[in-house]
């Protein structure tokens, strides 16, 4: 893995996700161009690592709430201006709520403005599974319709300045997101070991070499995947990295 660098504030938009293994060449997520990302791993492959560098990254230019579906990560955001992070499951159905609507009210404002002015907004989501599994286990309705609403943030998210970035570690939630609509509107990071069924739903080609430690399949819509060498961050460096950051 590699270590991440501090935003460019003139470049915001773009974020590090790791370097190509066979050149050294930077391998960078461009938000301008990138609607959305899936990573799909397993606990402890680096979802939190690539999350924190997102949401460090994205207070540049916007602002970024991340969701943990977990409650145990993320501490490192408290009091960070333009960082949110909601962990119960009634902040989690606010958030989302909260992010669609402001999502509809810029497109309206899109609609009859040609040049509107928008800050990025970023939501990644940590724990999508765990979200989805607790809220059917607790009939907790209003919980998953707030996370069914993520679909239209991928549907129309982009041209609003808004983007999604949540985890995926099973075939049976990214078929509850929409698998065809997943692979059209996002860029796909596939760290170590996957099942056959899902990397197929991502579109990743499945005699790719599952990548060690360290490393991922990026695979971007139109392409079946490379490999990549991630960039990877400690919970106190996405701190300093995000207060440095908000200073810019």
């Amino acid at each position: 893995m590699i270590t991440a660098f501090t935003p460019d504030p003139a470049q915001a938009h773009l974020v590090p996700l790791g370097t190509d293994p066979a050149t050294g060449a930077p391998v960078l997520l461009d938000w301008d161009t990138t609607p959305h990302l899936t990573i799909a791993a397993g606990a402890g492959y680096g979802t939190t690592s690539l999350i924190r560098l997102i949401a460090a990254h994205t207070v540049a230019g916007g602002t970024a709430t991340v969701i943990d579906g977990w409650t145990a990560e993320y501490e490192e955001f408290t009091d960070i201006p333009g960082l949110d992070v909601a962990y119960e499951p009634a902040e989690v159905r606010d958030v989302i709520r909260s992010y669609v609507d402001d999502m509809e009210d810029r497109l309206r404002a899109s609609a009859t403005d040609p040049a509107p002015v928008f800050g990025r907004r970023v939501l990644a989501v940590d724990g999508l599974a765990a979200l989805w599994h607790n809220a059917k286990d607790e009939e907790d309705h209003d919980l998953l319709w707030a996370l069914t609403d993520l679909k239209r943030i991928l549907l129309t998210g982009r041209a609003a300045g808004v983007h999604l970035v949540t985890d995926i570690d099973a075939a049976i939630v990214m078929q509850q997101l929409d698998a065809d609509l997943i692979r059209s509107a996002t860029d796909t990071l596939m760290i170590g070991p996957a099942d056959h069924d899902l990397a197929r739903l991502l579109g990743v080609d499945p005699l790719l070499e599952r990548p060690g430690v360290g490393a991922a399949i990026w695979r971007t819509p139109g392409n079946q995947g490379r490999e990549l060498d991630l960039t990877y961050i400690t919970a106190e460096q996405a701190r300093t990295l995000a207060l440095g950051t908000v200073h810019h």
